[in-house]
């Protein structure tokens, strides 16, 4: 049977200030290890390693603040008061992933053969220039397929992914129209920076691809909607 471990310690810190703001920040260190997804049925210790899903270092900040309100007559409260402006900012660590060899040299048809690992530290580092990154991501020349009759050296998840840095935020606004009828305005910016967060780079030593990134997450998204509520 497939088991698995997961160990985390976790940082919560909430202020209400006055003037309608109140901010919640979150960190959580962890580390989850499994043997899923098995490259040989003979001898499961053989996967035992850091589980795809595993982010050592999570980070999130966000906030609540309703705007203050502003005195005036009728027209003027109602299109300057009433306001919330709230945002979510997300950093983490990339995830793991395993180098595959992309042949199947141990002759048993499952397809998951390990690279063979040559050795040496293959992190070229994340604090790259994006064109840098996305041509190598990792140290490609460290890693051949595997020989014949084996499933590869390489451990399992063994090199981690780029991290991951988001902001979102979002303006809002209720109004009375009626007795018991308020219309919302949503105003939301998703990636607001817009800054990139790629994907995990291709890791088949087969592939013409081998050691590239070719994809990224969505870019700044900008989303506006009305909703009634009775």
């Amino acid at each position: 049977t497939n088991t698995s471990r997961y160990h985390s310690m976790q940082l919560n810190v909430e202020k209400r200030f006055a003037r309608g703001l109140s901010v919640l920040a979150s960190y959580t260190f962890s580390k989850k290890q499994d043997d899923y997804g098995w490259t040989t049925p003979d001898d499961i210790h053989f996967d035992w390693g850091l589980s795809r899903e595993d982010v050592p270092h999570n980070f999130k900040f966000s906030n609540v603040w309703q705007l203050p309100e502003i005195q005036g007559n009728r027209v003027v409260n109602t299109i300057l008061n009433g306001w919330m402006l709230n945002s979510m900012v997300t950093w983490q660590s990339g995830f793991p992933f395993t180098v595959s060899s992309g042949r199947d040299n141990s002759f048993t048809g499952i397809g998951l053969d390990r690279a063979d690992f040559l050795g040496g530290d293959p992190d070229l580092g994340s604090d790259r220039p994006h064109g840098e990154m996305v041509a190598q991501y990792f140290d490609t020349s460290k890693f051949v397929a595997n020989a014949i009759g084996t499933f590869g050296n390489s451990g399992k998840n063994m090199l981690r992914g780029p991290r991951y840095f988001n902001t979102d935020v979002a303006l809002l606004k209720s109004t009375r129209i009626g007795g018991r009828v308020d219309v919302q305005f949503r105003a939301e910016f998703f990636n607001i920076f817009n800054n990139v967060n790629f994907n995990l780079p291709n890791s088949n030593v087969a592939s013409a691809q081998f050691g590239r990134i070719t994809s990224a997450l969505d870019p700044r998204i900008l989303q506006f909607g009305l909703k009634m509520l009775f």
